[in-house]
């Protein structure tokens, strides 16, 4: 597929997308110098385009040039919106900042990754939607499976963006709803009426929080590989003298995020282990923890068991694995470490590692 150089991003544009943060000029800097100093980079592929970029070790992307495409790195500028991609040309402040300040080293504030602003454009009206409205989904219970016409997709979607009538009707949204993206609409009869709408796996609503561009086409993303595909979940905490109700509502708050925003069908924990212990053997000797506000990983809600139950999970899946985790801590300060358990679990695919006000993906190993 030939990519044409007006749809080609920057280095910096790219890296915000990656980074789940608005491209602004001083974001542009900062991921720049992110990515300048890890062992990442930025890049795509010719079947996904420009337009999808994704994290990928330097060493892998310079060895498949042919593959792996880069950007090119120009001196940051604001981002061009032009007429016919955009509804409205004014920012809207539908979003706020709803942060959590319960603050810990092995957990996340907050899944809000802007400002108070945002655009509205076709394109990031179309992400919101399906970011919340699926075909088909995998974790049946995030989802209300109902019939939705177009005016119901509507309505929820103004409950995220409640300035959205004054901008654009429910005629004029139906246009962005393809057969192709929601399915083909269906006759039911209701209260006497013929009515056409779509059978959809709608996310429910504690579980949709915020959602802004970046975050739909994370969930998006996530959620469109079909069923060769599962959402792996893992959390971890660092040993602390904190009581065992502490310890234990810490954990459950990191798994509920995962659950929630990256839809993971199975998430384990290491409940008492450090940043920097060897990933392959933590939990291996778990009923030796002598500390007294020791937490077994199956006494967690909507948690699947310890480390080694994951290894052996992912050891005889026969789908392929995301991986997700809060933050680098989360999983291990140690880059050799995690590339050890890549190669170790050839069902890896990609990592996604869930930072505060951050999501990047890391990885690609097939």
């Amino acid at each position: 597929m030939s990519t044409s150089k007006n749809n080609l991003l920057t280095r910096g544009q790219a890296i915000c997308l990656v980074l789940d943060i608005v491209p602004t000029v001083d974001n542009r800097r900062k991921g720049n110098d992110i990515v300048d100093n890890s062992v990442f980079n930025v890049t795509y592929t010719e079947d996904q385009g420009p337009q999808h970029p994704f994290a990928m070790g330097k060493s892998i992307i310079e060895k498949n040039p042919f593959t792996y495409k880069t950007y090119p790195r120009t001196p940051p500028t604001s981002p061009t919106l032009y007429p016919s991609n955009t509804v409205a040309s004014n920012k809207i402040s539908d979003f706020s900042n709803n942060n959590n300040n319960n603050n810990s080293d092995d957990s996340d504030d907050s899944d809000s990754s802007t400002g108070d602003s945002i655009v509205y454009n076709l394109q990031s009206l179309l992400s919101i939607t399906k970011s919340m409205f699926f075909k088909n989904a995998e974790n049946k219970d995030l989802f209300d499976y109902a019939f939705y016409t177009t005016t119901d997709i509507y309505n929820n979607i103004t409950k995220q963006l409640p300035r959205l009538p004054k901008f654009m009707n429910a005629s004029k949204f139906g246009k962005l709803i393809k057969d192709k993206d929601f399915g083909e609409r269906v006759s039911k009869r209701v209260e006497g009426k013929n009515i056409k709408g779509r059978m959809l796996y709608k996310l429910k609503d504690n579980a949709i929080g915020n959602l802004v561009e970046s975050t739909s086409a994370f969930r998006t993303e996530i959620n469109n590989d079909g069923s060769n595909w599962i959402n792996v979940g893992y959390v971890r905490k660092s040993p602390g003298i904190e009581s065992v109700a502490t310890r234990q509502g810490l954990l459950e708050a990191m798994i509920m995020k995962l659950r929630n925003r990256c839809l993971c069908r199975y998430i384990f924990a290491s409940t008492s282990s450090t940043s920097s212990s060897p990933i392959l053997e933590r939990d291996f000797l778990a009923d030796n923890n002598t500390n007294s506000n020791n937490i077994k990983a199956t006494g967690l809600a909507y948690c699947d068991g310890d480390t080694q139950a994951m290894i052996d999970f992912i050891g005889h899946s026969i789908k392929k694995i995301r991986l997700c985790v809060i933050s680098y801590a989360g999983l291990s300060n140690n880059p050799s470490d995690v590339a050890l358990l890549l190669k170790y679990e050839k069902y890896f695919s990609y990592v996604y590692f869930i930072l505060t006000f951050v999501v990047s993906f890391i990885g690609a190993v097939k």
